[in-house]
């Protein structure tokens, strides 16, 4: 349910960008537009916290350390962020140059991919777009580790 949320917004946006939509003449489909991704957004994000939370209650952290728990983490995510990034990210950032000009390097259509990559890679977390969602959880597993530990004893 999470990822059809989240997917439905991601084209709702997007159709609505493609379809050329003139909010000036007709402000009320603006409106509703917001409206219903400010609805869906603040359930599917929310949601995937959620499960990820109910998920990490797996881990017993009574006979792991935190250092196992970090190594997992970073298996489960920081390692396909950084594959994502050059198997995904950059080539949909390479190839949307022409249509967008916030992916091209110093303003520039670079049209040699390798010479691309290497200017993307300093100022790629500016362009993260929708791979936030993996630093983000990594950053929040981190931080409340002390909490899943506490709670972890508590229940038991």
């Amino acid at each position: 349910m999470a990822i059809f949320l989240v997917i439905f917004v991601h084209c709702l946006v997007n159709s609505a960008d493609a379809a050329d939509v003139n909010h000036e003449k007709d402000p009320t489909v603006k409106q509703k537009e917001d409206g219903i991704i400010k609805s869906l957004v603040q359930i599917g994000i929310p949601m995937f916290f959620y499960i990820s939370g109910i998920g990490a209650t797996f881990f017993n952290t009574e006979e792991s350390n935190y250092g196992i728990f970090v190594g997992g983490k970073v298996l489960r995510l920081l390692v396909p962020f950084v594959i994502a990034i050059f198997v995904f990210l950059i080539p949909r950032l390479y190839f949307g140059q022409q249509y967008e000009d916030f992916t091209r390097n110093d303003g520039e259509i670079q049209n040699n991919y390798w010479e691309y990559q290497k200017g993307a890679l300093p100022t790629i977390y500016l362009k993260l777009s929708w791979l936030w969602y993996l630093p983000a959880l990594f950053i929040d597993c981190m931080l409340t580790y002390p909490l899943l530990r506490w709670s972890i004893r508590r229940s038991k």
